[in-house]
C-alpha cells in the first residue's frame, strides 16, 4: 500500500516540477517576478484545496502554529534561494546542494532524535544515491568566476530544503491529526512574505505581473492542481514511513522522471554521466525498496 502511494507520490512531484519549468517558460513578465507570483498563487490554490479535503472545519494547536509558521519561512527562504542562486552561478551546484539537504537534514533529526537509524544496507543506498545526484548534475557544474555569495545561498538552499522536510516529520510526530493545518499554515505563510515583499519592493510591476495570460495560465494551474494534490499525499504519507529512506527514494524517483521528461520533451541527449547516475538511482531505489 504504501509503496504504491509513494509511487504515485513522486509522479505527481515530477509532474509538479515539469509543468513549472513550463511555467517559467512562459512567464510574460521580468523573469525575477516569476518565482514570488507563483509562491503567492501556490499558497492560495493549496490552501483552498487543502480546506477543502479538511470539509472546511480546522482547528489550530499551539504547536502545529510554531512548527506551520517555522515551516512558512523555511519555504519562502528556498523559495529565494534558488532564484538567487540560479541567477548567480550553476544551477547544477545548486540543485545538488538542495538534494543533499533534503537527505541529510532529516536523517540528522531522524537519527539523533527519532532514533530511527538506518540499517547498513539502507545507509549504502543512501550514499549511493547521493552519488548519483552528483553524476546527473556533474558535467553541467561550472563554478569558475563564482562568487561568495551564490555559496551562500546554496548553504540556504541545502538547510532551507532540509528544515521543509523535517519539520513536516516533526509535525506528523508531535500532532498528526492537524496534518491539514499544517499544510495551510505552511502555505498560507509563505504567501503572504511573497506577497508583503512584491508590495513593498515590486510596488509599480507587481499588478502587471499576476495577469500571466492564457499560455503561462495552463502550465500554471496544472502545477497548482498537482501541488496540492502531492502536498497532501506526503503529509498522508510521511508518518507511515522512515523519513530518511522516504525522502531518498522520493527524490531520486523524482530526478529520474525528470531525466526522462527531459528526454521526451526537450530532447536533451543523456552523456554517460547522466546515465551513470541514473542507473545508481535506480539500484539505490530498489535497495530500499527491500
Amino acid at each position: 500500500m504504501s509503496f504504491m502511494l509513494i509511487a504515485g507520490l513522486i509522479f505527481l512531484y515530477s509532474l509538479q516540477s515539469l509543468f513549472q519549468k513550463f511555467y517559467n517558460d512562459r512567464f510574460p513578465g521580468r523573469p525575477g517576478l516569476a518565482s514570488p507570483v507563483f509562491c503567492v498563487y501556490e499558497s492560495v490554490a493549496i490552501a483552498l484545496v487543502t480546506l477543502a479535503f479538511a470539509g472546511f472545519h480546522v482547528t489550530f494547536s499551539l504547536p502545529t502554529v510554531i512548527i506551520g509558521l517555522c515551516n512558512a519561512a523555511a519555504l519562502y527562504v528556498y523559495n529565494t534561494a534558488i532564484m538567487r542562486a540560479g541567477a548567480l552561478g550553476s544551477y547544477a551546484f545548486m540543485n545538488v546542494a538542495l538534494l543533499f539537504g533534503g537527505i541529510l537534514v532529516p536523517m540528522g533529526y531522524s537519527v539523533f532524535f527519532l532514533r530511527e537509524v538506518p540499517s547498513l544496507l539502507q545507509f549504502a543506498a543512501i550514499g549511493v544515491m547521493l552519488v548519483s545526484f552528483v553524476l546527473m548534475n556533474l558535467e553541467d557544474i561550472k563554478m569558475k568566476g563564482t562568487g561568495l555569495a551564490y555559496y551562500g545561498f546554496c548553504l540556504l538552499l541545502f538547510l532551507s530544503n532540509g528544515f521543509y522536510s523535517t519539520f513536516i516529520k516533526l509535525q506528523s510526530v508531535v500532532k498528526n491529526d492537524e496534518s491539514n493545518e499544517m499544510i495551510i499554515l505552511t502555505f498560507l505563510g509563505m504567501g503572504a512574505i511573497a506577497f508583503i515583499r512584491l508590495a513593498v519592493r515590486e510596488k509599480k510591476a507587481a499588478p502587471a505581473a499576476f495577469r500571466v495570460g492564457k499560455t503561462c495560465a495552463v502550465p500554471l494551474a496544472a502545477c497548482l492542481v498537482v501541488a496540492a494534490l502531492a502536498i497532501n499525499a506526503l503529509v498522508f504519507i510521511i508518518p507511515m514511513v522512515n523519513a530518511v529512506v522516504f525522502y531518498t527514494v522520493e527524490a531520486g524517483g523524482v530526478l529520474l522522471l525528470s531525466a526522462l521528461y527531459a528526454v521526451v520533451f526537450f530532447k536533451e541527449k543523456p552523456s554517460p554521466f547522466k546515465i551513470a547516475g541514473i542507473v545508481l538511482a535506480a539500484l539505490s531505489i530498489t535497495a530500499l525498496s527491500l
